[in-house]
């Protein structure tokens, strides 16, 4: 049979804390400090630091006499233990507001003890405790700061470009990628020679048209230009018209795509205003204010929006084609109407190399 340890008169380590201690801990709760911090640095419980605090917190700042409604245990070994040390009982006993006769039997009942009455708590390693928190703290925040700085320049050097974003830091989707022998879906946006001058026409023209022919990836180069200014840009809203709305969807979808496929600090840096499998077909909305929105051909959609850009894509096969760009002309900082050959307003344009400027 175990017997349990006997308790009265000793104490075990850990358990005894001086008053300077117990205030030096409730002086840091009130400096600012968490409940959590202050445990771990003065090794205490949370209920023992609670009521530390309960008992001292109202009188540290002003500094008045504490009420005693009893002499704990603790402060009866605390006592006991200075005169242990070489300390007279009236002089203990005047410093703690207690009669020499009952320090004297306090001394007779707990002195006994071969163990230690406590162990010894420093204040002072508690401070460097304390200290120590505090550089380390400062530590891990610098090291936050610079490593934020350096994702923030490698995000900036990562959209200077839109082409060199397209090319480098996000994938396209090839649709005939096992008829290729790809061995996914997902690849780097290719490098074509006529690329770079398409994208300098756009940057610096507010309109541009487009005769192309079919597998050129214009469509595709246009869209990313415009998602692209959309991620970037705060606030603007752009719109890919197409003759039939699923189509317009489809550019929408593949701006999705480019974005989706982009590296991770980049989707931090610039969020949706929710996921992409919850986001309404035919949009793309960031959390920037920024709006990317699919819609049919038609002269109506047009008035019914005010758009910063404009992609108009196989304008030759739209019927009010015309009638789109003349509304859309006033609103637009950025248009671009391209389309494989096909007869009406769009070829009338092309082939009349007449200036068009809104």
């Amino acid at each position: 049979m175990v017997k349990k340890a006997k308790t009265v008169g000793r104490v075990r380590p850990g358990q005894q804390y001086p008053e300077d201690v117990k205030r030096a801990a409730v002086k840091a709760l009130e400096e600012g400090r968490t409940f959590k911090e202050v445990m771990q640095i003065f090794q205490v419980k949370a209920g023992t630091l609670r009521k530390w605090r309960e008992r001292l917190s109202k009188d540290w700042e002003k500094g008045a006499a504490r009420r005693w409604q009893r002499v704990t245990q603790e402060r009866k070994l605390a006592m006991v233990q200075q005169v242990l040390k070489g300390r007279s009982v009236p002089a203990v006993a005047r410093e703690n507001d207690v009669t020499d006769s009952v320090l004297y039997r306090w001394v007779d009942k707990y002195a006994g003890d071969k163990e230690p009455l406590a162990r010894k708590i420093d204040l002072g390693a508690i401070m460097d405790r304390m200290r120590t928190t505090d550089e380390e703290k400062e530590r891990a925040k610098a090291e936050r700061l610079q490593s934020a700085t350096q994702e923030q320049s490698k995000i900036s050097e990562m959209v200077a470009d839109p082409l060199l974003w397209m090319q480098h830091y996000t994938e396209t989707k090839d649709s005939h990628w096992q008829e290729n022998g790809a061995e996914s879906a997902y690849r780097p946006f290719p490098e074509k020679p006529y690329f770079r001058p398409v994208i300098e026409h756009l940057q610096q023209e507010p309109v541009v048209f487009i005769e192309k022919s079919r597998n050129m990836m214009l469509s595709w180069l246009c869209v990313g230009f415009f998602t692209h200014a959309a991620m970037t840009t705060p606030g603007i809203e752009v719109l890919f018209q197409s003759q039939k709305e699923e189509k317009a969807f489809e550019l929408v979808d593949y701006a999705k795509t480019l974005y989706d496929r982009q590296q991770q600090e980049l989707k931090r840096a610039f969020p949706l205003t929710k996921n992409l499998k919850d986001m309404a077909d035919g949009e793309l909305n960031f959390a920037n204010g920024s709006r990317i929105v699919g819609i049919p051909g038609g002269a109506d959609q047009i008035r019914s929006n005010h758009p910063w850009g404009l992609l108009m894509d196989e304008a030759a096969f739209m019927p009010e084609a015309g009638d789109c760009y003349n509304n859309a002309v006033p609103v637009c900082k950025k248009m671009v109407v391209l389309s494989s050959a096909g007869p009406g307003w769009f070829g009338e344009v092309c082939a009349g190399g007449a200036v068009v400027s809104n």
